[in-house]
């Protein structure tokens, strides 16, 4: 029995109120209680988020009462340039440096348990300039910080901090939770939330995002569509997380230089720290103008490095997307779940109910980042900054132009991301660069090996780690609702239609492959695949004998599902160490629409080997076949075998939770 919890949702009073045009328009909507609830619940004003993330830490009823557009500290005028550090939280007591220290992660962050939002038919988003700028964000968080003490790409939560999730909490609608360069909802740690009646559109990742929950409820939801104007890859939230680095480079240690060589030129050139911090600071800027003062998208003809870095060729988030996911503790940036912890409940989800929602439109792409595999210490590592971020060499979705910080010639290529990487690696090596919360170092793992080539001429003999993003998250291409890691869960009644991932075919010219992927997936190639609904290391709920189910979900009714690089596309995928489940009374036609001829190889359900007995398939209307088996062909060939670098390390990763390995997961190659 999970026994981590015992709240309740709080009763909202049903006094008497006086009624008037609006209260009655309020109470056709929500019934006396909820109106009268409304009628008293404290406003929310744009104001309210000018200057930064509106921090709830007092329970109470709250509701939006105008529209709000999240973009604080940014230019005072339409057509300005930001400045350098615009946007930024300033840090105090309210904004703590660990917490902020990449920035405002939220418009709204609740840390009080025993709150109601109602959205009151207003819409809350991230602006356009803030989404650009701000590449990690939620428009709600249900924690003091987005990531639980010990993960993460920074330490979030300070040694004399502590890490509050909210309990108890409601976001009620009617209303829109808009724009956002990644989820609508996030949380970790939370327990009794429900999410009603709301529109989520232009989310970049996911609209719903909740790890290690207990007594959660989504329902009546709809997802119109996640955001397809998205200007810039990943590559450019690597740009702006260097910017405090840099800054410090230039101001506290003017008069450091380093001589990096150029494969263009087949010359050497010397750049000072103030050169490099300035030229990134011009492309971020350069950037900014095209895509929020312009049209949209980085102008080729004007700004060609910026356009060869940064552009975005499909206008969608460039990694992994979903509608819901629940997870068990820490981030989901590692494969499908494998092994339910039968030994600590702490760190499961459980009670999970995902009902009536209506999802569609929903679009992505994974692009795949080869990560340099080199030597850190007495381990290997794949070769990334101090945040995390891969140190990239090469694209894998422009054969016409696929180098980056490596030219044809194998020799070093700079640009402004790659000689900002250098140089902070460089720094760091000296001892030049203080570690504080906003600039934190120990994550760095570019080693002298990389720094001798970028300062030598040499050339590079690259070996390549695949299947990650440009922050070696495990790429799982598109699983629209996805709960694993949980306890008793019942996904009733939902629609999902018109799907579609755009991956582009795998990188070949793979050493090895992320060792974050579960075992069922480890050698799979996944970014083109696409799961309608995927779970995995699922139980049925507990206490009691009854078991989890998969009911009366329409999945490609009214629109199919699609994918040119796709291994498999599946309607419904049972994963990992899975029991007591019930499928029943789904339709599914992942081909509605779709033409024919099309060789992706889909399936209505499967259930793959480690799944027991307990699991079971029952009056389901198919249009495609169900499969009980680890696929072994798919679509003809094996899946790709890769060279072995390394001994997979069992539970071996940088961070406590979370499945996310960097550098000390990988053994030295012998």
């Amino acid at each position: 029995m999970n026994m981590k919890v015992s709240l309740f949702f709080v009763t909202l009073s049903t006094g008497a109120a006086a009624i008037e045009n609006e209260s009655l328009t309020r109470n056709k909507i929500f019934g006396n209680a909820s109106k009268l609830a409304i009628d008293k619940a404290t406003c929310l004003y744009q104001a309210d988020f000018d200057h930064g993330t509106k921090i709830i830490s007092t329970a109470g009823t709250y509701k939006l009462c105008e529209d709000i557009e999240f973009g604080p500290n940014g230019p005072a005028e339409p057509g300005q340039l930001p400045e350098e550090d615009a946007f930024d939280p300033k840090y105090d007591a309210e904004y703590r440096e660990n917490e902020f220290g990449l920035g405002f992660f939220s418009a709204l962050c609740i840390t009080s348990p025993d709150v109601t939002i109602y959205l009151n038919n207003y819409t809350i988003e991230q602006s356009p300039g803030h989404a650009l700028m701000q590449r990690f964000f939620s428009v709600i968080e249900l924690a003091s910080s987005p990531f639980v003490p010990g993960v993460g790409p920074a330490q979030f939560v300070g040694d004399d901090e502590t890490f509050v999730p909210a309990r108890n909490i409601k976001i009620l609608g009617p209303g829109k939770i808009g724009r956002s360069s990644h989820h609508g909802i996030h949380g970790n740690d939370n327990a009794f939330v429900k999410i009603t009646n709301v529109e989520f559109f232009d989310f970049e990742v996911g609209a719903v995002s909740l790890n290690n929950v207990d007594h959660l409820e989504i329902s009546d939801c709809d997802i119109t569509g996640n955001r397809d104007d998205v200007p810039v890859v990943g590559l450019f939230s690597a740009a702006r997380f260097l910017r405090p680095y840099g800054k410090y480079l230039k101001e506290e240690v003017p008069k450091f230089r380093m001589r990096l060589y150029d494969s263009a030129s087949g010359k050497f050139k010397w750049k000072s720290a103030a050169d490099v911090y300035d030229n990134l600071i011009a492309a971020i800027n350069n950037v900014y103008d095209d895509v929020i003062n312009g049209n949209g998208q980085i102008d080729e003809q004007e700004h060609e490095e910026e356009y060869h870095l940064f552009h975005n060729p499909f206008q969608l988030v460039d990694g992994p997307c979903y509608a819901f996911l629940v997870n068990g503790k820490g981030p989901a940036v590692g494969g499908q779940g494998w092994k339910f912890n039968e030994e600590d409940d702490t760190s499961t989800s459980s009670d999970v109910v995902i009902k009536n929602n209506h999802i569609q439109d929903i679009k992505c792409w994974n692009n795949e980042v080869p990560a340099l595999f080199g030597e850190c210490g007495n381990h290997g590592c794949v070769i990334n900054d101090p945040l995390g971020a891969i140190f990239q060499t090469i694209k894998t979705f422009d054969s016409a132009n696929p180098y980056l910080a490596r030219g044809k010639d194998g020799r070093y290529n700079g640009n402004v991301v790659s000689d900002m990487q250098i140089m902070v690696a460089q720094a760091i090596s000296e001892n030049l660069i203080p570690d504080i919360p906003s600039r934190q170092i120990s994550g760095n793992s570019i080693n002298n090996e990389v720094i001798d080539w970028a300062t030598k001429g040499s050339v590079l003999k690259p070996q390549y780690v695949c299947n990650g993003d440009s922050m070696h998250h495990v790429m799982k291409g598109i699983i629209v609702i996805r709960v694993e890691e949980t306890a008793g869960f019942d996904i009733e009644g939902n629609t999902i239609n018109n799907i579609e991932n755009l991956s582009v075919e795998p990188f070949s010219n793979c050493d090895d492959y992320h060792i974050g992927a579960s075992e069922e997936n480890e050698d799979e190639a996944q970014a083109g695949n696409v799961r309608a609904i995927s779970v995995a290391a699922v139980r049925g709920y507990s206490p009691g004998n009854r078991k989890s189910r998969i009911k009366g979900n329409k999945i490609g009714v009214g629109g199919g599902i699609y994918s040119d690089e796709a291994n498999v596309i599946i309607g419904i995928d049972v994963q990992g160490d899975s029991q007591r489940t019930t499928i029943i009374d789904n339709t599914i036609n992942l081909q509605e629409n779709i033409f024919q001829g099309h060789d992706d190889q889909f399936i209505a359900i499967r259930i793959r080997e480690a799944v027991d007995g307990s699991v079971t398939i029952k009056q389901n209307n198919l249009a495609q076949d169900t499969q009980i088996l680890n696929t072994q062909m798919i679509r003809g060939r094996v899946p790709r075998k890769l060279k072995k670098l390394h001994t997979r390390v069992s539970g071996g990763t940088d961070w406590s939770v979370g499945g996310c390995p960097f550098a000390s997961s990988y053994a030295i190659k012998r």
